[in-house]
């Protein structure tokens, strides 16, 4: 039951960040390089501490036409993948050893920013570990800004460990607590109180694997001590990087151009959406339904 409540999460979620986007969508874009009156303060987050594996979600229940019963048999299929790719994530995280991610998404977040006039007023980023509304909402109390960006990144692997992905989610806060909350602090992270919200992916692919066989792929990332995925996740935040801006910068007429339905939808790196242009032969989909940008690569072990 445990399981089948985090899907429930999991679903509420994605609404969630669907309907903030498209509330955002309703105001003239802040622009990445806009300025701010009173000051906007950069807070990047990691919550987690370790690289973490997707399941694919069990579907039985929708084969058998739904109930309690089917739902009962998805919650304990997806237990049992769940159990499964943690006992194969954890000789790799062994292997990853001090990688520090941490520090990695400082640095990404610095350069995606570097060119805003708001970040150059104060260039020097926080840092936490509490993504949570009440964590964030105690930072905006400490912050002397008018308002926050917060960058938060999480970072994992493809249901067969054949790709790692960095989903970077950005929410800009404002220090006053609206009318509305009737005091309520925390209410100021709420969809309708934020300035702006965008959601990006990176995906970065091992084709070298060339299977869907998760527990060979699983320990074929463990070889060379690690190189190979300490590499992807380096390519992979670099990728987050170039489409951060793109993402923040989104006007309507950008919207427009990639909902055009003479470009038809694909499939990439396990997501589906209209294909956009790129200037190095990455693939790069626009997902109307979560509004959200894809930035697919290959792993390249040249790639800095």
């Amino acid at each position: 039951m445990r399981i089948l409540k985090s899907s429930i999460l999991a679903f509420a979620f994605g609404m969630a960040t669907q309907s903030m986007t498209a509330v955002a969508q309703t105001a003239a874009p802040q622009g990445l390089a806009a300025e701010v009156a009173g000051g906007r303060g950069l807070s990047v987050i990691v919550a987690q501490s370790e690289i973490k594996s997707d399941i694919n979600a069990s579907s039985i229940s929708m084969a058998t036409g739904g109930g309690l019963l089917g739902a009962l048999i998805d919650a304990g299929v997806e237990s049992a993948r769940a159990k499964k790719a943690e006992e194969l994530i954890g000789p790799i995280r062994k292997t990853l050893g001090s990688f520090d991610v941490d520090a990695l998404a400082i640095e990404t977040a610095k350069k995606s920013f570097a060119d805003a006039v708001w970040f150059k007023a104060n260039p020097v980023p926080k840092f936490s570990k509490d993504s949570s509304p009440v964590g964030k909402s105690a930072q905006l109390d400490k912050s002397t800004e008018a308002q926050t960006a917060f960058v938060e990144y999480i970072y994992d692997f493809s249901p067969s460990f054949d790709s790692v992905r960095i989903v970077m989610k950005y929410d800009v806060a404002k220090k006053e607590i609206p009318a509305a909350a009737k005091g309520k602090a925390e209410k100021r992270l709420s969809y309708r109180n934020l300035v702006d919200t965008k959601t990006a992916i990176a995906v970065v692919q091992f084709d070298t694997l060339g299977s869907n066989d998760k527990e060979a792929n699983a320990k074929r990332l463990q070889a060379d001590d690690g190189t190979m995925l300490r590499g992807a996740l380096a390519q992979a935040f670099n990728a987050i990087d170039k489409i951060t801006a793109r993402s923040i910068n989104l006007t309507p007429d950008d919207y427009k151009v990639m909902n055009d339905k003479t470009k038809k939808k694909i499939s990439a790196g396990s997501f589906i959406g209209r294909p956009q242009p790129t200037d190095d032969g990455s693939t790069l989909i626009w997902d109307k339904t979560w509004r959200r940008l894809i930035l697919i690569q290959n792993y390249n072990k040249w790639q800095k």
